[in-house]
């Protein structure tokens, strides 16, 4: 398996490519200033069918690139938090007002998408395993009305590697996951932690990571510094224990310092590969 994670500033978007040459997008956000997205992308390499996109949180900077994706190539199954239909989409974002990627996203769902798992020989993704964890919408203390504590966390595990993509969850909302057990479960073995919302203090949650024993990096999405509550670091870092890159034991990788980064996992091995 290989996994891009791409810089797209303070966004998100990953693709896997599975043995069986399978392709997953994680979110779908652009760079701004590098002119990137991803439809255009998976063209320039020979992609022309995505068989999932996967929306981990529905805020603008995680599908921005969603015309692009859906205008260029073929998506074939969109998964999402279940809960929140197209109109409660809409309304969630009047707060905020609503950017071109989450209309966009929110025709999809209408006229498109059921947001469901794939079935059948369409879940035969090789030696790739997918789960997926969420909290309900609703009204608080029954459920969650902001878009954060409604974001779609997944599990991705590779032979013994497992990548957890949070989106942009909030304290209150990993709280409620760890009530659970098949979510706490999941955490044990998370060997590639993605930090929530960012690296900012909000997505930070003590009560998660210490169910995460044998994580070997973070990984944090987001362009230059430029929130106080993004240095989460130092703290990340005690929670890792590293990988090898260039004779130099890494812990937190940022895609504002490192840029885009690829992960492959060895079928023979299962040992990771971290190529920058």
């Amino acid at each position: 398996m290989i996994l891009d994670i791409f810089d797209v500033e303070h966004g998100a978007c990953a693709l896997i490519t599975t043995t069986n040459h399978r392709h997953v997008m994680i979110d779908c956000g652009t760079n701004t200033t590098t002119g990137w997205k991803p439809g255009k992308y998976l063209r320039s390499i020979g992609i022309s069918h995505l068989d999932q996109l996967i929306v981990s949180n529905y805020d603008e900077d995680h599908v921005a690139g969603i015309a692009d994706l859906c205008d260029q190539v073929n998506v074939a199954v969109l998964s999402r938090n279940l809960s929140v239909n197209a109109s409660t989409l809409r309304s969630l974002k009047t707060e905020d007002g609503m950017g071109p990627g989450i209309d966009r996203l929110a025709s999809e769902i209408e006229k498109t998408y059921t947001g469901g798992a794939p079935s059948g020989a369409e879940n035969d993704y090789g030696d790739v395993k997918f789960a997926k964890h969420r909290n309900a919408y609703g009204i608080p203390p029954y459920g969650f009305d902001d878009e954060n504590n409604l974001s779609l966390v997944t599990f991705i595990t590779c032979l013994s590697q497992k990548f957890i993509f949070p989106g942009d969850m909030e304290k209150p909302g990993w709280k409620a996951l760890l009530l659970d057990a098949a979510f706490r479960a999941e955490l044990a073995d998370v060997s590639v932690f993605v930090a929530s919302h960012h690296g900012r203090e909000s997505g930070y949650c003590e009560d998660v990571l210490n169910l995460c024993p044998n994580i070997q990096a973070v990984v944090i999405s987001d362009k230059k510094l430029g929130y106080q509550t993004q240095e989460t670091v130092d703290r990340y870092r005690n929670y890792a224990r590293g990988f090898m890159y260039n004779d130099a034991r890494r812990h937190v990788l940022t895609t504002r310092s490192d840029g885009s980064m690829r992960f492959i996992i060895d079928s023979g091995s299962s040992q990771v590969f971290l190529s920058l």
